[in-house]
C-alpha cells in the first residue's frame, strides 16, 4: 500500500502511523512548495492520501485528486467535511474523517463555561488596568460574579464532543440537555433530558449555556438566528465550537451587542486566513467576521483552536491508523463519510 501524506499539518500524525502500520505500507510526503508536477506523480501512485489543512488551503490539491487513477481512500485528519462535495471527487473514492478531538474540545467548552460565569477575562483585564470594582470586599451585587453549580447546559448536536462535555459539566453539578436530529429511545448517561431537533425551543429557553457542537448541513445552517436567539434567557451564554455558519453572523453580533443574551465564547468563524468569503480577496491575517466582535466586552474569541493539543494529535493518529488498517482488510473504516460521485 502506498500512503501519501500531504502538507506539514498531515505530518503531525505520521510518527504514530509509522509505528503502527506494517511493512507493506510505503509512506511518501508532499508539501505545497514542491509544485503540482510532483503532486500529480505521487497521487497517481498512491492508494491512500492524508491531507493536512495547509495542503487544503495552499495546495489546490482537489484539482489533481479528481484525476487520480489509483487513489482509493482520502483520509481527512479532522472531523468536519461539510466543505468537501462528493461530486468533486472520483467515483468510488472513499472519504474518511478522524476522531480524537473530543476530550480537548470538551475541556475547552467546560473552561469557557467557567470563564464566562466567573467573568475571568474581563476581571483580569480590568484589574491589570488598576480597577478594584470586582473586589471581594464589596457588597454591591454588580461586583459579584456567578457560579455554575445548579446551572444548565444545552448541547445542540449530542455526538462525541457532547458526550465528553456532559461527563465533565455533570460532575460539576450542572443539569444537562442534549439534542440530535432524532430523539434517542433512552436518555443517554450524563444527560437529564434528550430530544429531537423539533424540540429545539426547549433547550433554547431552558439552558444557561447553549453549546453548539453539531455538523454544518442544510438543516443547521443559520439555525441560530434572530428568532432562535430571542428564545434564549437574557442571562444565558452561547458557546460555538461547531462552525461559524451554524449562526447567522449579523444576528449573533447584534444580539451580543445589545446584550440580549449575556455573552458568548466563539471558536469557529466566517472568515479565515486565506479563506475569504465569496467575492473577496484572501488575507493572511483577516478579522474573523465582517462585524466587530472583538470590540464587545462580553465575548471570548479564540482562533479555532479548541482541539489544538498534542494529545489530540496522538488520538487522531490512532483513529487514522485504525481506519487504514480496516481499509487494507477490505472493511469500511469507522471514520467513513461518503464515496465520491464524479
Amino acid at each position: 500500500m502506498n500512503l501519501l501524506i500531504l502538507g506539514k499539518k498531515g505530518e503531525a500524525i505520521q510518527r504514530g502511523l509509522e509505528k503502527g502500520l506494517d511493512k507493506s505500507w510505503k509512506i511518501y510526503n508532499w508539501n505545497p512548495s514542491e509544485g503540482s508536477e510532483n503532486l500529480v506523480r505521487l497521487l497517481n501512485n498512491a492508494d491512500v492520501a492524508i491531507t493536512g489543512s495547509d495542503a487544503l488551503i495552499y495546495g489546490n490539491i482537489f484539482k489533481y485528486i479528481s484525476s487520480s487513477k489509483n487513489l482509493k481512500l482520502l483520509q481527512i485528519p479532522f472531523a468536519g467535511v461539510e466543505w468537501l462535495k462528493p461530486d468533486l471527487l472520483p467515483k468510488e473514492l472513499m472519504v474518511a474523517n478522524a476522531a480524537g478531538h473530543e476530550v480537548a474540545m470538551a475541556e475547552y467548552i467546560t473552561g469557557a463555561i467557567l470563564a464566562l460565569s466567573l467573568e475571568l477575562v474581563s476581571t483580569n483585564n480590568n484589574f491589570k488596568l488598576g480597577s478594584w470594582e470586582k473586589t471581594g470586599t464589596l457588597s454591591d451585587p454588580d461586583s459579584m460574579h456567578d457560579e455554575i453549580y445548579g446551572k444548565s447546559v444545552g448541547i445542540l448536536g449530542y455526538g462525541q464532543i457532547g458526550v465528553e462535555t456532559a461527563k465533565r459539566v455533570k460532575s460539576l453539578g450542572m443539569t444537562t440537555y442534549g439534542i440530535n436530529r432524532n430523539a434517542k429511545k433512552e436518555t443517554p448517561e450524563n444527560l437529564d433530558w434528550h430530544g429531537s431537533i423539533d424540540e429545539l425551543d426547549f433547550i433554547l429557553s431552558n439552558s444557561d449555556f447553549l453549546v453548539l457542537a453539531c455538523d454544518l448541513n442544510q438543516s443547521t445552517h443559520n439555525i441560530i438566528n434572530k428568532k432562535t436567539l430571542s428564545k434564549m434567557k437574557k442571562n444565558s451564554f452561547l458557546i460555538n465550537v461547531a462552525r461559524g455558519d451554524i449562526c447567522n453572523e449579523e444576528d449573533l453580533y447584534r444580539c451580543l451587542e445589545n446584550k440580549n443574551i449575556a455573552g458568548a465564547a466563539i471558536d469557529t468563524w466566517w472568515i479565515y486566513p486565506n479563506r475569504p468569503k465569496k467575492g473577496f480577496l484572501p488575507e493572511k491575517k483577516p478579522r474573523p467576521s465582517d462585524f466587530p466582535f472583538h470590540e464587545l466586552n462580553n465575548v471570548i474569541m479564540t482562533p479555532h483552536n479548541s482541539a489544538h493539543t498534542i494529545d489530540s494529535d496522538v488520538r487522531r493518529s490512532k483513529s487514522i491508523l485504525k481506519n487504514l488498517q480496516d481499509f487494507k482488510k477490505g472493511k469500511k473504516p469507522s471514520g467513513f463519510v461518503f464515496y465520491g460521485k464524479n
